[in-house]
C-alpha cells in the first residue's frame, strides 16, 4: 500500500500537540482536532500495539466493542514496526526525523547490531555497548515530556512491567487503576497508555489463532469496564503502532551466493532487512538477490529507498546515514527473513501489506453509545 504521512500515527500526535500548544511539524487529523476542541479534563491515548485493523475483520464479534467506537483507519509509519512507530506516537516525529527506523541498527565504526530498546548488540548479547551510548544516540524529550513542562497538562506514561519494570503495571487491569488514580490527583491530564497485547499473541499464533482471539475479546472487555468507570469529562483515544500478517521464514544463511557478498551481517528488520555489501560485489549481490527473492521483496538501493520518503519527510536524522545499509529490502508477500535462531514468528510486521500498515482510529467517552 501507499505510505501516507498526512492521515498517520503521526498526525494523531501531532493533533495532540497543538491541542496542548505544542509547535507541530506535521498536519494534523481533522477528527482528532474536533473531538479535542471540546477540551475533556483528561485524555488518554492507548497503544494497543500490534492491533491492526485486520483484526476487525478476523475477530469481528469479539471486537465488538471498540469496532462500535471506530472512527476512522489511519496508517502506521514506516517501517511498521514497534521500535519506529510506538516512537512516532510518543515524538509526532516520522522515523527519518527520530532515527528510529527497526528494532535493531548497524553502528559500522563500533560493528555494533543495536538492538534499540533492548540496549544490547543482537547478534552478540555478550558484546560490550559503550557507556553513554543509547543517550547519545536514542535518548529525547517525548511530546508528554515537552506539555509536562509547558504546564498545559499533567502527564503521565503508563507501560507493562515487561517495559518499566520499576514502575510498570503487573496486569492490564492494574495499568488501568494507576490511570484513574493519577487522574483524580490532577485536575488536567494527558496519560499514554502502552499495552504490549495483542502483538505478542499474534507473533507466537499467528493472526487467526485462538489466542489472538481470546486476547481481543480480553481487551475489548477491559476497555469497556474502564470506559463504565471513566470521569465523565474524560476522553480514550485508541490506535495501535502498526498491525501484523501472517508469515513464513526464509533463512537467509542457507544462501551462500547472496551472504559471501556481505560486509557485515544484515540488520533492522525481518521484513525490512538492511543489507551492507562489499564494494566490488553489488552486482553480484543483486543478481542473486533477485533470483532467490525477487518474487517476495522488493529491493533498494539506499539512494533509491529514502527518494521513495518511505521512512517519511523533515529534517533528517543523523542516524539515517550512520546506520542505512547500501541495500534496503522491503517484504511485499508472507515471508521474512530468519536473522536468528530466536524464537520463530508466525505473524510478523514491517512489511508495506495492508494488515501491517492501516491501524483503526477509535474514540471513547462517557456519553456514546
Amino acid at each position: 500500500m501507499k505510505i501516507n504521512y498526512e492521515t498517520s500515527i503521526v498526525n494523531l500526535t501531532n493533533a495532540l500537540m497543538q491541542h496542548y500548544g505544542l509547535p507541530t511539524k506535521h498536519k494534523t487529523l481533522p477528527e482528532v482536532d474536533r473531538i479535542l476542541a471540546k477540551d475533556y479534563d483528561h485524555v488518554v491515548l492507548f497503544c494497543l500495539d500490534g492491533y491492526g485493523k485486520n483484526l476487525f475483520t478476523l475477530h469481528a464479534e469479539e471486537s465488538a466493542f471498540l469496532k462500535r467506537h471506530h472512527v476512522r483507519d489511519i496508517t502506521s509509519v514506516y517501517p511498521s514496526t514497534t521500535t519506529a512507530a510506538t516512537t512516532a506516537l510518543l515524538t509526532g516525529l516520522t522515523p527519518y526525523e527520530s532515527g528510529y527506523f527497526g528494532w535493531f541498527q548497524y553502528f559500522e565504526d563500533l560493528d555494533i547490531h543495536y538492538t534499540v530498546f533492548l540496549q544490547e548488540d543482537y547478534y552478540d548479547k555478550q558484546k560490550a555497548i559503550p557507556k553513554g551510548f543509547h543517550k547519545q544516540y536514542f535518548e529525547r524529550k517525548d511530546v508528554f515530556e515537552q506539555i509536562k513542562e509547558k504546564g498545559t497538562a499533567a502527564t503521565r506514561l503508563i507501560f507493562p512491567q515487561r517495559v518499566d519494570k520499576n514502575g510498570g503495571y503487573t496486569s492490564f487491569p492494574e495499568g488501568l487503576k494507576m490511570m484513574r488514580q493519577f487522574q483524580k490527583q490532577n485536575k488536567r491530564t494527558l496519560s499514554y497508555f502502552y499495552a504490549i497485547e495483542p502483538d505478542m499473541q499474534q507473533h507466537l499464533h499467528g493472526t487467526k489463532a485462538k489466542e489472538v482471539k481470546d486476547m481481543v475479546r480480553f481487551l475489548n472487555a477491559q476497555l469497556a469496564e474502564a470506559k463504565a468507570a471513566m470521569g465523565e469529562n474524560t476522553l480514550f483515544i485508541v490506535t495501535a503502532d502498526h498491525g501484523l500478517t501472517d508469515v513464513e521464514p526464509i533463512n537467509l544463511f542457507d544462501y551462500h551466493d547472496v551472504t559471501c557478498t556481505f560486509r557485515a551481517l544484515p540488520a533492522n528488520e525481518p521484513r525490512m532487512t538492511n543489507f551492507f555489501i562489499k564494494t566490488d560485489m553489488r552486482e553480484y549481490f543483486i543478481r542473486f538477490f533477485e533470483e532467490h527473492f525477487g518474487d517476495f521483496f522488493n529491493l533498494y538501493t539506499k539512494e533509491e529507498f529514502l527518494m521513495k520518503k518511505m521512512l517519511g519527510h523533515g529534517e533528517k536524522h543523523p542516524l539515517i546515514d550512520v546506520c542505512m545499509g547500501d541495500f534496503i529490502a522491503v517484504a511485499k508477500d508472507r515471508y521474512f527473513f530468519k536473522l536468528s535462531d530466536d524464537k520463530e514468528h508466525k505473524a510478523h510486521h514491517a512489511g508495506v501489506t495492508d494488515d501491517e500498515m492501516v491501524v483503526p482510529l477509535m474514540f471513547i467517552t462517557k456519553d456514546d453509545a
